[in-house]
């Protein structure tokens, strides 16, 4: 599993911070917290926590909730392999990219695994390869945010979570516009969202992907009835005695 690089430099990991706050990296925000809007039945539970990007993708709750996001700048300072939390305490747990900027994204998946409740649920944003956003990385320079990033495919993410035994319960793709920085580009080509989800959605840029962990509940063996006769040899039976037997023939 060791197939991923190294961590990038102080550097670079300040560069993603900064993207973010540019007109593509908030064009991918605003899809991606649209969507969260879409998945609401999937945010369950008391304790939320959001790992990656320092803005709040969190919805709003009706009920009151106990929303936490770690990151640099955030609520909860603390290392993506390895959080800050108890065991089985948290309800939900969102990598909002945190995956794709990791030194170890599978560590990150097991603490994520370890911290979550059983039955909890864990919602992934990563940046999808099989686009032009995977086009763009191959031909841009690596120092450069967001494309010196490790991006996964959805099969990819489906094994690792399988091998922790989490069931897919829902995913979808965005982000199908060309990834250009230019805000005035971007407006222009806000149609190809319908069209590319329409004709061909898994080249979406960024695939949001919905699992739960699986529990095994204890089940009780039951106990097989016999069926057989208690005394095999039928030598071993005596016979009861009859009236006959006893007082003789009337």
């Amino acid at each position: 599993m060791n197939d991923v690089e190294k961590p990038e430099t102080q550097q670079n990991i300040d560069t993603v911070e900064a993207w973010w706050s540019d007109e593509l990296g908030q064009c991918v925000l605003a899809q991606e917290r649209e969507q969260f809007d879409q998945l609401l039945q999937y945010f369950h539970g008391y304790y939320q926590l959001q790992i990656g990007v320092d803005a709040n993708m969190l919805p709003e709750m009706a009920m009151p909730k106990f929303q936490k996001r770690m990151a640099r700048t955030a609520d909860v300072m603390g290392s993506n392999e390895s959080l800050p939390f108890k065991s089985n305490s948290v309800d939900l747990i969102v990598l909002a990219h945190a995956l794709e900027f990791s030194s170890d994204p599978h560590q990150v998946l097991r603490d994520a695994d370890r911290a979550l409740v059983g039955d909890g649920t864990m919602i992934i944003c990563c940046f999808n390869p099989w686009s032009a956003w995977g086009v763009r990385r191959l031909f841009s320079r690596k120092m450069t945010s967001p494309w010196q990033g490790h991006f996964f495919g959805k099969t990819r993410l489906k094994d690792w979570l399988a091998l922790l035994n989490f069931d897919v319960v829902a995913c979808d793709r965005l982000m199908y516009r060309l990834p250009v920085r230019k805000a005035k580009w971007l407006e222009k080509t806000m149609f190809l969202e319908k069209v590319g989800a329409r004709f061909w959605p898994v080249f979406g840029g960024v695939t949001v992907l919905v699992a739960t962990k699986r529990t095994v509940p204890l089940t009780p063996i039951s106990t097989k009835w016999r069926t057989s006769p208690i005394f095999t040899n039928k030598g071993l039976v005596t016979k009861p005695a009859t009236r006959e037997k006893i007082n003789g023939p009337s």
